[in-house]
């Protein structure tokens, strides 16, 4: 899957938003016309899924058609709207459509406020209650310091009956934080994920990782095996809380002005026309090559030094935005070498 950022405005200013070099920034919108050459290009890979993003996606003026646009495309089959919930309402006509998954990302009340966050627990109701898309449905929280807010989603995944939960520990997007070591930083927020996630489990829902996932040498066997007991006893299935496998791939955002990144941590470093490329293959092999190939021989941490699972590509060490000065020194080196 490859995303579409539609937008640049946001109506939420969320203190770890990891496309912060780009939201609020100015009123930037995607055309049409370079809406579907995105949507084009994405398709040179033939039943690819497309993610719809922001900013936040529904403030788009031109939202409406853009979903009309990609219900009517025969080539599509799978597309997920990224969003924070609070405008859905206003295009249900639309998302109710096969076609569309929602993954909502829910903000604590304390940062969205009160407002903000009685209409996104009025949407739910709407599209889960209403048009039965609770399947459909994944909600999401952004793990973003360690004494992180997790009271209000255990609520509403039980209230609106969730299975499943996406999280992230926020990825680096201030420079203290792409110097800090990363082993560091998993370590300090351990505590805090997995008191979250065994209170998670106990009400019968299994989270999983989408971004910045911890490596697996941080956990202890006894920590790994309460995980495991208690996925068993969910008797959902694991999608990869319990994977050994922590590498990151390329997951190519396509901004509105038809730039490339290879995702929103390293957007600072490398932006490239899609229009350079044959087809999604050659970008992602592109990026592969600029940043994974190194990304894998500097250090995240000098504890990862003698890992085997990084000298094979099992483990990233966690964002690579945690290494991107020395991803970048590496650069420099080999180029200078050639």
């Amino acid at each position: 899957m490859a995303n579409i950022m539609i937008t640049k405005m946001c109506n939420l200013k969320c203190p770890y938003c990891f496309a912060n070099e780009f939201v609020n920034k100015n009123n930037v919108n995607m055309t049409m016309d370079d809406y579907i050459k995105a949507i084009d290009f994405i398709m040179t890979e033939q039943g690819a899924g497309i993610g719809i993003i922001g900013g936040e996606p529904t403030m788009h003026p031109e939202f409406k058609e853009m979903l009309e646009i990609l219900i009517h495309d025969n080539r599509v089959n799978q597309v997920t709207i990224f969003t924070n919930g609070i405008n859905i309402d206003k295009f249900v006509e639309q998302l109710v459509h096969p076609k569309f998954a929602l993954l909502i990302n829910c903000n604590s009340p304390i940062d969205t406020g009160e407002a903000a966050y009685n209409k996104l627990v009025k949407n739910l109701d709407l599209f889960v209650n209403k048009y039965y898309m609770r399947d459909r449905i994944t909600l999401g929280i952004n793990m973003y310091k360690p004494d992180f807010d997790y009271d209000y989603i255990l609520e509403l995944l039980k209230v609106f009956g969730f299975k499943y939960l996406r999280t992230a520990i926020s990825v680096p997007n201030t420079e203290d934080l792409k110097n800090t070591d990363a082993i560091t930083y998993f370590k300090e927020m351990k505590p805090y994920v997995l008191s979250f996630y065994y209170k998670v489990l106990e009400n019968n829902i299994v989270p999983f990782y989408d971004c910045n996932m911890m490596p697996s040498c941080i956990l202890t066997n006894k920590e790994k095996d309460k995980l495991y007991y208690l996925i068993e006893n969910t008797e959902i299935e694991d999608r990869n809380l319990l994977c050994n496998m922590t590498n990151c791939e390329p997951v190519i955002d396509i901004l509105p002005d038809l730039n490339a990144i290879r995702c929103f941590a390293l957007s600072d470093n490398a932006k490239v026309r899609i229009e350079e490329f044959e087809n999604i293959f050659e970008l992602k092999a592109y990026f592969n090559n600029m940043f994974d190939c190194f990304g894998y021989n500097v250090l995240s941490s000098s504890e990862c030094k003698d890992c085997n699972k990084r000298k094979v590509m099992q483990c990233s060490g966690g964002c690579y935005a945690f290494k991107i000065n020395k991803i970048i020194e590496a650069q420099n080196l080999v180029s200078q070498i050639s």
